[in-house]
């Protein structure tokens, strides 16, 4: 990339109208690497942690072996009592008793699977958090388990469950068959939400690599989209099999040229590929769920990802492959990794944001966009439906940093959590407000065509940047809190702020609350491995936000070695008395 331009940050830049967009400048890619089929993983050069990280020693294995707590300075707020509550097996809390007021609560019974890490997060009506898992290796084409799981965790009677997911046949262990690979396999847990209300709510999760090389006629397959249930109130939460499909599944309900896109084949007796679902969103009017598919498909000759929508059926409702790209004629490769739905779309125009990770074939980063969609459902349950680009895919600053992760609030207003370029501190916050039926990013910006080689990742400064939200690690998690409206960021290095926004539209002032330190320190202190944070979940009806805390291997050990346990937890966070 070119070198980076003064930061931003802090003023709102003028949009001149018909001004010529100025696209990001990647470097020349030296040749591609080959990525092998899905049975063998992939390469790490197509991996995320690659990506993210690039060459150089630095980013989260270089933290975990210099045991850095803190990446940034500054102030950080006095805890209140009682405001963080870190909940966990008995005696792996460290030492709590130096200056972080952080209560601690045994959980007897508490434990993840060999192999298995916390991940992302969600959290149901009745208060219970659901957690996914991703391998110690923080790369799903890497696992370091051998089955599928995710962890539940009861509030109330403080109980947790490791609710572990049985394959096709029933296993639920499900190791690849060669030696070299230590008794590895199983699959991920890449996302989690909750669709649904009254009876009928439940959580649904996707698996970015859901077969990992085991005989499927003795193993089974695992599912790439599944489903969780309460068959009563008051009853525990169990796998819903038949609201659970596996990729061949999937792609029986779609059309061939669908089925293709979204489901290849990339290897003979082998399931369909999933390429990756890295990311899931319901769709407020229709109910589908659009679904980020982060690989690309040897088969289809294209190493850009894609978009899926299915319904709660398992129909494939549409496929949306990502086009090549080309900046100033260098390729770049596209990996959708996230997408959030606006609550606000309207039937046959549901619109949702997709960040990606960007990269060029030597896996030189090229700074991340963010881009605006909509989806239209099809007329009946067998005609496809359409996902259309509104806007290209932009940055928000001409000074290397990415967009990371995004949340909207109820008036369609999109706050987008950025990275700088070092890929370990946050810049600061860019929010994109809905100003009549538009954001600036479609009304400045358009999708228009020749797009993926004309305008790809030109500069569209938002309305704001929150002054203060750059004083912390990378954003791993940014939630809305329906209750007050406050948005809340969590960072790599352990901080949380809380922002409180006031206003829509082009009259909007922000109040943000001092970064307050939710004791991290205490846990990586005594630990060799990385600790860190992933996304939270909110419980709006109860003002708290929950924080999976993870303990990852990373590089200390070269992968692939035997499964083995490391100690997981989960953070309370009491809102109401953190607002600004």
């Amino acid at each position: 990339m070119p070198a980076p331009a003064a930061a931003a940050d802090g003023v709102i830049p003028a949009v001149v109208p018909g001004a010529a967009p100025t696209p990001v400048a990647p470097p020349v890619p030296a040749p591609p690497e080959t990525g092998r089929g899905p049975s063998g993983g992939r390469q790490r050069g197509t991996t995320r942690r690659r990506i993210v990280l690039g060459a150089a020693a630095t980013g989260l294995g270089a933290l975990a072996a210099t045991g850095i707590a803190k990446l940034a300075g500054g102030s950080r707020r006095a805890v209140p009592s009682d405001a963080l509550v870190l909940f966990g097996a008995p005696d792996s809390f460290g030492d709590h008793t130096e200056g972080i007021r952080v209560a601690t609560v045994d959980v007897p019974g508490w434990g993840f699977g060999p192999g298995q890490a916390a991940y992302m997060s969600t959290v149901t009506s009745d208060g219970t958090v659901f957690t996914a898992t991703t391998p110690f290796s923080d790369n799903q084409a890497q696992p370091t388990g051998s089955g599928m799981e995710l962890a539940v965790f009861e509030p109330g009677p403080v109980s947790f469950t490791r609710l572990v997911i049985p394959s096709s046949t029933g296993r639920t262990e499900l190791p690849r068959a060669e030696p070299g690979f230590r008794g590895i396999g199983g699959a991920d847990v890449a996302d989690v939400a909750v669709i649904g209300s009254g009876p009928d709510e439940r959580v649904v999760f996707v698996s970015s690599v859901s077969y990992f090389g085991w005989d499927t006629a003795v193993y089974g397959q695992l599912p790439a989209l599944g489903q969780i249930r309460r068959p009563a109130r008051g009853r525990p939460w169990r796998y819903d099999p038949a609201g659970s499909w596996t990729t061949d599944q999937l792609a029986a309900t779609a059309p061939p040229a669908a089925a293709t896109t979204a489901f290849p084949r990339e290897g003979s007796g082998e399931p369909r590929w999933s390429r990756g679902p890295a990311a899931i969103s319901r769709l407020p009017d229709s109910g589908h769920l659009v679904i980020a598919q982060y690989f690309g498909a040897s088969s289809l000759g294209t190493a850009q990802g894609a978009l899926l929508v299915v319904d709660t059926a398992g129909r494939v409702r549409a496929t949306w492959q990502y086009p090549e790209v080309r900046v100033f004629g260098v390729p770049v490769v596209v990996s959708p990794r996230e997408v959030v739905a606006d609550p606000t779309s309207r039937a046959g125009d549901e619109r949702f944001v997709l960040i990606t990770d960007c990269r060029t074939a030597d896996n030189k980063v090229v700074s991340f966009p963010v881009q605006e969609f909509s989806y239209a459902a099809g007329a009946g349950r067998r005609e496809l439906g359409t996902i259309t680009p509104r806007s290209v895919p932009v940055r928000a600053a001409a000074d290397g940093s990415r967009m990371e992760t995004a949340c909207f609030d109820a008036n369609g207003t999109l706050y987008i959590a950025r990275t700088t370029a070092d890929g370990l501190r946050a810049a600061t916050l860019a929010v994109y407000p809905k100003i009549g039926s538009e954001r600036g990013l479609v009304s400045r910006t358009p999708a228009v065509d020749g797009w993926p080689a004309q305008s790809w990742g030109v500069l569209n400064p938002p309305e704001y940047f929150v002054a203060g939200t750059d004083t912390g690690g990378l954003v791993r998690s940014i939630v809305l809190d329906p209750a007050s409206g406050a948005v809340v960021l969590a960072g790599l290095d352990g901080v949380v702020q809380l922002v409180r926004p006031s206003g829509r539209g082009r009259d909007m002032t922000f109040a943000s609350g001092r970064p307050l330190d939710i004791g991290l320190g205490t846990l990586r202190r005594p630990s060799t491995r990385y600790i860190g944070v992933r996304r939270g979940a909110v419980d709006a009806h109860r003002g708290v936000m929950w924080l999976p805390v993870n303990q990852l291997v990373l590089d200390a050990i070269p992968w692939p070695y035997p499964p083995f346990k490391l100690d997981q937890w989960l953070m309370r966070v009491d809102l109401r008395a953190l607002l600004p």
